[in-house]
């Protein structure tokens, strides 16, 4: 099961063009690194705010991934286009776990629900 990472950046007004330019060149060294299972990019225009959805076989492999975004600089990069800039940074990334599988089963609903 993958272990997901969600990161929420929201743009400082008149950033969402330049950080969406900004993704598009970095996200494909996301793609590309060792144990990347996949990155998904939202935009909520109203707010201005990207959220960006990632999968990785473990834990371990995204801290490995961190360390070498943050080696590389990206949070200078980041801190001019986003609310809070370095501080809005630490606060947008949430490693939440391991997916799960719940598979939807129509009977085990019914009983759920107290209905067969």
């Amino acid at each position: 099961m993958s272990f997901v990472v969600v990161a929420k950046f929201p743009c400082k007004p008149g950033q969402v063009d330049a950080m969406g330019e900004l993704f598009e060149a970095a996200l494909s060294d996301t793609r590309g690194f060792a144990c990347c299972e996949r990155i998904d990019v939202v935009l909520n225009e109203p707010s201005g705010t990207y959220l960006l959805v990632e999968y990785w076989d473990q834990e371990s492999s995204y801290d490995t991934y961190l360390q070498w975004r943050t080696d590389t600089g990206i949070a200078e990069v980041l801190a001019p286009l986003i609310e809070g800039g370095g501080d809005g940074i630490l606060g947008s990334v949430n490693s939440f776990g391991i997916m799960q599988d719940i598979s939807f089963k129509t009977e085990s609903y019914r009983k759920y629900l107290g209905s067969t």
